[in-house]
């Protein structure tokens, strides 16, 4: 969801599903949906179809009940009432395609999640989600815990009565808490370490940025003097002059200067008397190739300014150097 927030995509609805035939809305369902709850926020839930599926599994009149009593506050009440709408679908393609067409023509919004996650730059477990889930398994694992002493109480009773058949039983029950107990402590640990490796991948692509924002800062442009012409001098007082030019990140690697050449435009900034810096500027460049230190390009909505003292030596070129003020 974040890959496609990033690149633009957002969703038009989500089509949330519950079947009609479950007698209750059991405590996974509810944790499911405060999940789903968070992970939208109030601002998508217009676009959310809550909707009850497997209706043939019913008689209409139980279904209609149970559908009633899903619009309670405990349960789908909270997010009916902030704009999430309660829709059946009947188990074919003509159903299935008005749930559809009653979403495509909603506004695309971004999720909760997605914001948080995009524009506010959290981990998942820092949402409101994960801290949901988070939460959730360490009262899980407390529940376990608790539940273990008290059958291992019950076990020890057990034996102390010699009930082998209730002993029997109750191991069996220790059994499966135990692995439950195991399964939310690993769930947590994947937590914990899906958080370590989004931190990891904060904090390197903001060192990518930060190198890059240096790299940017001590940027210069370099245009070989044998792409400029003597006649620029003149050119650029009226219209940008367009030649090759060179990023270079740092001028004392000789190898940047090898790059390949991309299109750069060569512009002048006049000053007020316009004759005189017309004569001024073609005596002092004749022999610099029309460029001083009026010359600037623009480069990523920033201004290189041509540097002062004409061009510099790198192997058997003369470069115009072109920086950041």
């Amino acid at each position: 969801m974040s890959s496609n927030y990033k690149n633009g995509r957002l969703l038009s609805g989500i089509i949330y599903l519950h079947r009609i035939t479950d007698v209750r809305m059991d405590g996974t369902s509810l944790k499911n949906l405060k999940i789903f709850q968070r992970m939208c926020g109030p601002d998508a839930l217009q676009n959310v179809l809550l909707t009850t599926t497997q209706w043939s599994g019913v008689k209409l009149a139980l279904g209609v009940e149970r559908e009633d009593n899903l619009r309670h506050e405990d349960f789908w009440g909270d997010l009916i009432s902030q704009g999430a709408s309660l829709e059946r679908f009947m188990g074919t393609r003509e159903s299935g395609l008005e749930l559809i067409s009653k979403l495509i023509e909603k506004e695309p919004k971004r999720l909760h999640i997605q914001d948080q996650m995009v524009e506010k730059g959290m981990t998942l477990v820092e949402t409101d989600a994960g801290k949901f889930m988070n939460e959730e398994l360490i009262s899980l694992q407390k529940k376990y815990e608790k539940d273990l002493e008290n059958l291992e109480r019950e076990r020890q009773n057990a034996i102390a009565e010699k009930d082998r058949e209730m002993e029997k039983i109750l191991a069996e029950e220790q059994a499966k808490a135990q692995e439950r107990l195991e399964e939310a402590a690993a769930e947590r640990i994947l937590l914990a370490d899906l958080r370590e490796v989004e931190m990891r991948i904060h904090e390197e692509t903001g060192k990518k940025r930060e190198e890059k924002r240096e790299n940017n800062d001590r940027a210069v442009i370099a245009i070989a003097s044998e792409d400029i012409k003597i006649r620029t001098h003149i050119i650029t007082l009226f219209k940008p002059y367009s030649t090759k030019g060179r990023l270079i990140y740092d001028i004392r690697d000789t190898k940047e200067f090898q790059k390949d050449p991309s299109n750069i435009a060569i512009q002048y900034q006049l000053n007020i008397s316009f004759i005189p810096d017309i004569i001024g500027k073609t005596i002092s460049e004749f022999f610099h190739h029309g460029v001083n230190s009026n010359n600037y390009i623009v480069y990523n909505n920033a201004l290189y300014w041509s540097k002062p003292g004409g061009p510099i030596r790198i192997g058997t070129q003369n470069f115009h150097i072109f920086t950041v003020c």
